[in-house]
């Protein structure tokens, strides 16, 4: 009986996984077709951030963003955007507050999620922070805020990802709050094929009610890194993975905003991800020489939007 069960469940396993391998498939292309979300993460983080990704968006090639609905400059976001009403922008699931000072804390307030919140009464500055101290029911809590005040302010969103990937990297648990909430929202939530075989099939009773079969999975993630920054710089990093891109989607996960007094001020202390690697990714994703990568590679863009139609 148990070899029987073994059995039954390596064929849901196998079958699963054969389903969410064919994204691409699924929005209508071909298996060798190059799809590419050119994502800009952290929009809301700042002024700065918000007014270079909206013109990123509109005269650039970045087609995708997601909103960090518990910093400051949020609902500005909202204001920005009327004249975008097709635009592809998820809730960035936001657990962490990483800089030194510019500092934010809970939207389901302190009090109730008294784990999210580090001695100096706002979020922790890391990841492994939060899987230490907070509970699934506080990350479900504060997840379910952000996503609706999100929508109080007038966004639908397209999707959900994970700011610095709190919610990918901290707790199994975390995860399925995480594809619980997407399917309640009816919202694409982001999970690349990795993630999905190493925490979401070996733990199927924590996944116990959620619909696998409508999750979502992209086939790879590029994304820069403080090592890539140092070496051979951003842009060389983007070519290269725009002259090799794989067949199936890809998300691009990038980061725009001009190196101004704001920004300046905002990523002080910081080494990496600061204002001037983020107007590094503004100037490479409005540029002529980015267009024409895309052409000459035949990679197609898409979005979140057309996922989510799935």
């Amino acid at each position: 009986m148990k070899k029987l069960f073994t059995l039954i469940l390596a064929l849901i396993i196998f079958q699963v996984s054969a389903q969410q391998r064919n994204l691409a498939e699924k929005i209508g292309y071909g298996p060798e077709d190059k799809l590419l979300i050119i994502h800009a993460d952290d929009i809301g983080l700042a002024h700065s951030e918000n007014v270079a990704t909206i013109e990123a968006i509109k005269n650039g090639v970045v087609n995708s963003t997601s909103i960090m609905m518990p910093s400051p400059w949020a609902t500005e976001v909202a204001e920005l955007i009327k004249d975008i009403p097709d635009l592809d922008i998820g809730v960035h699931i936001t657990l962490t507050d990483e800089w030194f000072n510019y500092r934010w804390g809970p939207l389901s307030g302190k009090s109730e999620v008294p784990g999210l919140v580090g001695k100096d009464g706002y979020f922790h500055f890391d990841c492994a922070s939060v899987a230490q101290n907070a509970s699934t029911e506080e990350v479900e809590k504060e997840m379910r805020a952000q996503i609706d005040a999100a929508l109080a302010i007038g966004i639908k969103p397209t999707h959900l990802d994970s700011h610095m990937g709190c919610v990918f990297y901290g707790r199994p648990e975390f995860v399925a709050s995480y594809l619980k909430l997407a399917e309640e929202y009816g919202i694409p939530a982001m999970v690349i094929e990795d993630l999905f075989q190493a925490v979401v099939l070996p733990n199927p009773e924590l996944f116990d009610g959620i619909d696998l079969n409508r999750v979502k999975i992209v086939d790879n993630v590029a994304i820069g890194s403080p090592e890539i920054y140092d070496s051979v710089g951003l842009a060389t990093y983007y070519e290269e993975v725009l002259n090799n891109l794989k067949p199936g989607v890809t998300v691009l996960l990038i980061h725009v905003a001009y190196d101004d007094e704001e920004m300046r001020a905002i990523t002080t202390r910081f080494d990496h991800w600061h204002a001037r690697w983020r107007q590094q990714d503004f100037d490479f994703f409005t540029s002529q020489k980015v267009k024409n990568l895309l052409e000459t590679n035949n990679i197609k863009l898409v979005t979140w939007k057309e996922i989510g139609k799935l």
